[in-house]
């Protein structure tokens, strides 16, 4: 089975290369690694391009025009390039460890998604790895050392709720998708990707969430078994809460089709 990973990247260089470089020890168990770019401007481009040539894995780099903050657009876009059965989404500012990828691999099950989560670095801790380089035995002593307690809380929620959407105890708007996470290409495509009407932040996720449950593709949590770090940046303008920007009124709609309009390809 090819296997394609779906890097989410805007202007972080350093945390790109963290990213890769996390993936070095793990690069048996993947074919190809699509760097998708939100539109960085043409010095970033050149500085993405030289750091990619620097591996020794696959590395492909795509671009779209920036307009606006736009996660759905972005990721469809890596897809796009993708030539894997098998897909798994990251964003630039995570770190995967030893055993991460491997459980994604063992759980994956066509008609199934996959979603993770991530314990959070400080700044001090991300400068840290920025200034003296990665050791992955480092970061499974970082990532065991800090609080499990949300991860306990979001594991346990989201057996649950996938069970009761199951059994028609809990309606699909009720699921959710976020961190990382992972899924066959033809369960991508069977929904048409993400919703490129999401643009700005936050919703794009719930909303594939909810369309693949919809559609029959269920989800497993491999939340407390995939683990992965998340380095320290800025907050993202409007990323607090999503629920009061402009994307919540869109998300709202009554009825959400199973297959959106305008994903991977452009149906209306």
């Amino acid at each position: 089975m090819k296997v394609s990973i779906i890097i989410s990247f805007y202007k972080r260089i350093s945390h790109l290369k963290c990213c890769l470089d996390a993936l070095v020890d793990a690069s048996s168990l993947f074919d190809e690694v699509i760097v998708s770019d939100d539109g960085s401007d043409a010095a970033t481009v050149d500085r993405v391009k030289n750091l990619i040539s620097q591996y020794p894995f696959s590395i492909h780099h795509v671009w779209q025009p920036k307009k606006g903050f736009r996660a759905a657009a972005v990721r469809n876009n890596g897809v796009r390039a993708a030539n894997g059965e098998y897909l798994i989404f990251l964003d630039c500012d995570f770190l995967v460890l030893p055993d991460t990828l491997k459980i994604h691999l063992s759980s994956a099950r066509p008609g199934k998604f996959l979603s993770g989560n991530f314990k959070i670095l400080s700044e001090s801790q991300t400068q840290h790895i920025f200034d003296n380089g990665l050791v992955q035995e480092d970061l499974v002593r970082l990532y065991n050392s800090l609080p499990e307690d949300n991860l306990k809380r979001d594991h346990f929620k989201f057996i649950t709720r996938t069970w009761r959407i199951r059994l028609g105890l809990a309606s699909p708007r009720k699921q959710v998708l976020g961190g990382h996470f992972s899924i066959y290409h033809s369960d991508f495509a069977k929904v048409n990707g993400f919703d490129e009407k999401f643009v700005g932040w936050g919703g794009e996720d719930i909303d594939l969430g909810i369309r693949l449950v919809t559609s029959g593709v269920y989800g497993r949590s491999v939340i407390r078994s995939a683990r992965i770090l998340h380095m320290w940046h800025q907050r993202e303008k409007n990323s607090e809460d999503w629920k009061k920007g402009a994307n919540m009124d869109y998300f709202s709609r009554k009825h959400i089709k199973p297959v959106c309009d305008l994903g991977l390809k452009k149906l209306a």
